[in-house]
């Protein structure tokens, strides 16, 4: 039974190490408890304004300031959510792109048309545009829908792919999609990961 409990234990251990992690021809992204902490104190350092304006005595800005310190508090539960998670969030195999966060299911390769380009030094997301947009995301939830009707009537890319608070950057999650797709990335991106490269 101790046994057993050490290699609980253990296991914790490794699932809650937040790194990128690459099984059997798959590489996956989980929340960043650095980012996440990071984000926290910046949430924290928001409220403050909100919580000295509750001593004001128009009661119009002690409202704004309730609603505001409400916000900051539904944001700080979302992060302390996502701290606790240790599920993989963000995951790329010879199927597609599994993003939790936007579908139950995989995009797959062939539903992709481009990935637009990206600064990799300063962007923190990935806008893919679909070949069929309205068929690949119409079992999702009507927020993730309205980038097949944006990029339809708009051109904007149908979805996007946030690194912001996961373990793992843009340079990385591009990486990995020329591992699969190397003609989805946009040329720019492309020449740079050939020019790092050794």
């Amino acid at each position: 039974m101790s046994q057993a409990h050490r290699i609980l234990s253990a296991w914790r251990d490794v699932v809650k190490e937040p790194q990128k992690i690459s099984q059997a021809g798959r590489t996956s992204f989980v929340w960043s408890s650095a980012k996440i902490r990071i984000t926290s104190l910046v949430l924290f350092a928001a409220a403050t304004p909100a919580a000295a304006g509750m001593t004001a005595s128009v009661p119009f800005v002690k409202w704004l300031c309730v609603a505001w310190l409400l916000g900051v508090a539904l944001l700080m539960h979302g992060l302390s959510r996502r701290a606790a998670d240790d599920t993989v969030v963000l995951s790329l195999d010879q199927r597609g792109i599994l993003d939790r966060r936007l579908m139950p299911r995989h995009i797959k390769w062939q539903e992709i048309e481009a990935i637009c380009p990206v600064d990799t030094s300063r962007s923190h997301t990935v806008d893919i545009r679909l070949r069929w947009p309205r068929t690949t995301l119409e079992q999702t939830r009507w927020l993730v829908r309205i980038g097949a009707h944006c990029q339809t009537g708009y051109g904007v890319p149908a979805v996007t792919i946030s690194m912001l608070l996961l373990d793992g950057d843009v340079a990385e999650l591009l990486e990995a999609v020329a591992k699969y797709r190397p003609d989805l990335p946009h040329y720019i991106n492309r020449a740079a990961q050939l020019s790092v490269e050794p």
